[in-house]
């Protein structure tokens, strides 16, 4: 696992902890290298605090939240919170190329077609991520969905249908993780986190698996215990 590197594309501070801060926790404690873009600073998301000032303290959070995690490096797109649909596309898909490219991950997750809560920020960094993904052309690299799940309904507040997901499945066991997972949802205080009490009584309460579908490479194959798991499978006719 030492030379694994996974690469986590996401729209706001938070997202990367609240619904999978458990998986990301696991890899990095694995020694896999860990990437963390974020395409906004969130700056709309704190009442009655001026934009500014909100993106200092989700900044702030972010970075907290991914030293409790150890994600070895976070990136900001720097694009404003609710209008990432609105960034030039060309731009982002290039400047997320790039760094796929740079960086060449072993494997990228991103929010799904249905971006957890349909946020348009998640749907648009969906929308773009997979795009730079394809563009990138990484041989055997791979392309992964946050699918929901109990994580997702806990961390997101979003209730997950009566199927996980369509296609394979990764189903991450967290349970040694949770703790440090319920630490870095609480360093997004300016987000409410669901989880309030001492890390330790909070933690297992959390669901133990968190949940994602594999986008690329287009395989039929069995569910998976890991991200790096060998696929043995044919391509999809």
């Amino acid at each position: 696992m030492t030379h694994r590197s996974l690469m986590v594309i996401l729209a706001h501070p938070d997202d990367e902890s609240f619904p999978i801060g458990g998986t990301l926790a696991k890899y990095a404690a694995s020694g896999a290298h860990l990437t963390l873009i974020t395409a906004t600073a969130g700056q709309h998301g704190v009442p009655a605090v001026a934009p500014a000032q909100a993106a200092d303290i989700r900044y702030a959070e972010l970075h907290a939240a991914a030293a409790a995690l150890g994600i070895a490096e976070v990136r900001h797109l720097g694009y404003t919170d609710g209008a990432l649909d609105q960034a030039p596309p060309d731009e982002v898909r290039r400047r997320l190329r790039a760094l796929m490219v740079t960086h060449r991950p072993d494997a990228v997750i991103t929010f799904g077609p249905d971006g957890i809560s349909g946020h348009p920020d998640h749907l648009a960094i969906h929308r773009l991520a997979t795009e730079a993904f394809d563009a990138a052309n990484l041989p055997d690299a791979r392309l992964y969905y946050i699918a929901p799940s109990e994580a997702t309904r806990q961390g997101c507040g979003v209730v997950s249908p009566v199927t996980l997901a369509s296609g394979p499945v990764a189903v991450i066991d967290i349970g040694p993780f949770r703790t440090t997972k319920v630490r870095a949802m609480q360093c997004h205080a300016s987000q409410h986190p669901p989880v309030s009490g001492p890390p330790a009584d909070e933690a297992p309460r959390l669901a133990c698996h968190e949940y994602f579908t594999l986008a690329r490479p287009s395989v039929a194959a069995d569910a998976m215990a890991c991200l790096f798991a060998p696929l043995n499978a044919a391509p999809l006719a």
